[in-house]
């Protein structure tokens, strides 16, 4: 194979290994009705399907990251496809909801090894006069897959049944895996040993689980309960801990010096403002649609591929761009324009204009696509390029917990807005103007967070070069 050809299949490679995790996080919110029916339990427990995968996916990306810096990230991305693909025909074949729970747990754990260092993968795979486009592909492929989960779970669901959702991963993820071996190469500088910071991983994986579970418990009550405290409680002494350990510890975990580098840090808040104002609309959308404007969620669905439709046309577009020219605010830019769309959105809600709503949504594909492969490429140069693995796994880490504060946040300020009133009781009815005005709020709030996530970017763009002194 040519050196021109190798890094585009190595790419269409570790494309499919993202869409398929991320297919499977999507797709199954699809599924739970059919496996709680199936198994006979209740919703409660069939809820940790989801929540399990999430929670080892996040949890283990900052590990999964450290221990490719000893294997390698073509070897640890090509073990994470096999060991998905495995574990999708377990959870196929799973006899009980334990079984499948305990089974997505290591799916999620495989996802990991594949999200902490496909970033890092691309990254190193192209020079930096085609980066841009192949981060550009990359950030498509996650688009894509979130716009087509629901369509192809329920499909899949209402076809062949719940478990041809996981089926579907094991003739891919085979190919997948075995082109892997032959064509994921990489010129990669190896730990000569590995030594795990088994106490910043206990540590680590309290907190974050901690916040996790959290962030989810929150997103379903919307309220503060003895439980959430407790959580939040975990997390703070957990966190305190383990940044106390980690900066004691001879070959820590998580090298908390990073976060010094002003730039750095400043691109991963940015990116922050960014995943959690854009839940504002993807959680609160679909009440508007379907409460105040009375439509089914077929059309709803149909409404939300507005977005990641430009992003998946857009994103290699501004990525090739964004290659000729790369000192420009594209970033900055990206989070004007969705603020933008998003104020535009609020005043749609508003005055219920169905057709400001959807150019509302063109604006922030626009502006998402201008932000995240400018962003994803920016985080990954602020480090050194021997870093690149650790910058892979904290921004794979970032954008989980973003999206998780996000959902919670969502649901929390709906839950303030409407105070006591039942969804159910105003869906259509005389007080849908109440749940217009709580959803338009909710999301200007977001807008708002889209500005500073403006003010943290161009921050960030002023201070370009401080990595070339770490």
């Amino acid at each position: 194979m040519s050196k021109t050809k190798g890094p585009y299949v190595a790419l269409a490679i570790v494309m499919v290994g993202v869409f398929m995790s991320v297919l499977d996080a999507v797709a199954l919110n699809i599924a739970l009705p059919s496996i709680t029916s199936y198994y006979g339990v209740a919703v409660a427990d069939t809820q940790w399907v989801v929540t399990g995968y999430l929670l080892a996916q996040t949890c283990a990306l900052i590990i999964s990251g450290k221990v490719a810096e000893r294997v390698g990230q073509a070897r640890m991305f090509t073990i994470g496809m096999v060991v998905f693909a495995l574990s999708s025909l377990l959870c196929a074949l799973s006899g009980s909801l334990g079984q499948l729970i305990a089974f997505r747990l290591v799916q999620g754990l495989a996802a990991s090894m594949m999200f902490s260092v496909s970033t890092a993968i691309v990254f190193r795979l192209f020079d930096i006069t085609v980066r841009g486009k192949a981060l550009g592909f990359l950030g498509s492929t996650v688009a894509v897959g979130g716009m087509l989960a629901p369509v192809i779970g329920g499909v899949l669901v209402g076809t062949l049944g719940w478990q041809s959702i996981f089926l579907i991963n094991v003739p891919i993820g085979i190919i997948a895996s075995a082109l892997a071996f032959r064509y994921l190469r990489l010129e990669e500088r190896l730990s000569e040993r590995l030594r795990m910071d088994w106490p910043g991983v206990v540590l680590w994986v309290l907190s974050i689980g901690s916040l996790v579970l959290m962030l989810g418990l929150l997103g379903d009550t919307g309220t503060f309960t003895w439980e959430v405290g407790a959580y939040a409680l975990v997390f703070i002494v957990s966190l305190a801990l383990f940044i106390r350990w980690e900066r004691r510890a001879e070959e820590p975990l998580l090298d908390i010096s990073v976060f010094k580098v002003r730039r750095f840090s400043l691109i991963a808040l940015s990116m922050v403002m960014f995943f959690v104002s854009m839940n504002m609309v993807t959680i609160l959308g679909p009440f508007y649609y379907e409460g105040v404007m009375v439509y089914d969620a077929t059309t709803v669905g149909m409404i939300f591929m507005i977005m990641p439709g430009v992003t998946m046309i857009g994103a290699p577009l501004v990525g090739r761009i964004y290659d000729r020219k790369r000192f420009r605010p594209y970033t900055t830019v990206g989070h004007l324009v969705r603020a933008g769309g998003m104020f535009l959105m609020a005043y749609a809600f508003l005055i219920k204009n169905l057709e400001l709503t959807l150019v509302a949504f063109f604006i922030m594909g626009v502006g998402s696509c201008l932000f995240q492969t400018p962003n994803n490429s920016e985080m990954m140069l602020s480090l050194p390029r021997e870093r690149s693995g650790l910058a892979s796994s904290i921004q794979a880490t970032t954008r989980n917990l973003s999206t998780a504060i996000g959902v919670s946040l969502a649901t929390m300020l709906m839950t303030v807005l409407m105070g006591s009133m039942d969804y159910g009781a105003i869906a259509g009815g005389p007080l849908s103007n109440e749940l217009a005005r709580s959803v338009a709020i909710a999301v200007a709030f977001g807008g708002v967070l889209c500005l500073v996530g403006a003010a943290l970017a161009r921050i960030s763009e002023r201070t370009d070069g401080e990595a070339s002194s770490h």
